[in-house]
């Protein structure tokens, strides 16, 4: 039987966000942390540039086609650590926890909770998307609060309760942000 400390360092937290660029496209990245903080994993993908008849076939849905279906799906499937919770940066990611992938990097863990980061006390980070967040529900992570489906709040309170370590839920993405940036420095270089 484990303990309540083999539970805590079990958990793990994952940041996942997508950069847009007119540029170079869609970027995602995803980062994995341990319970303190630390990093276990990061994953990005290569810009994806949606063509003119993708732009005017999805309309406005294309942002949350591209980041729920096509990018973190693929971050997903590609990570080797077994997340937790996810922690997403944009809302479009709300449907992300229908779509994750079937094969999961260890079966006997519990399913991935999504979340959407609110840095907003009260949840409503996202005022124009209250019909998107019907059926979600606040908790409390460091300094922000966290949107989930109603029926992951239980879960995802649990889970929260092996990050008391986790102070700064927003920092990370900055971290994503800035090594999607330099990926892309680095690739602008050697072209």
């Amino acid at each position: 039987m484990g303990s309540s400390k083999d539970a805590a360092a079990a958990t793990t937290i994952g940041y996942f966000t997508t950069v847009h660029s007119d540029r170079t496209g869609w970027t995602g990245g995803l980062l994995v942390l341990n319970g303190s903080g630390r990093p276990l994993e990061f994953q990005c993908t290569l810009p994806i540039r949606p063509s003119r008849a993708h732009e005017i076939l999805f309309g406005t849905t294309l942002g949350e086609h591209l980041i729920s279906e096509v990018i973190g799906p693929t971050l997903l499937q590609k990570c080797r650590t077994p997340i937790s919770l996810l922690c997403c940066a944009q809302p479009e990611a709300a449907s992300l926890q229908e779509n994750l992938p079937a094969r999961t990097p260890a079966s006997d863990q519990a399913a991935t909770v999504v979340a959407i980061v609110s840095e907003e006390k009260n949840g409503s980070a996202h005022p124009t998307d209250s019909r998107r967040f019907a059926g979600h529900g606040p908790v409390t992570l460091g300094n922000a609060t966290l949107l989930v489906a109603v029926e992951q709040l239980e879960a995802a309170e649990g889970t929260i309760a092996n990050l008391r370590d986790i102070v700064d839920t927003v920092e990370p993405f900055e971290r994503i942000t800035e090594a999607i940036r330099e990926a892309q420095s680095q690739m602008a270089r050697a072209a």
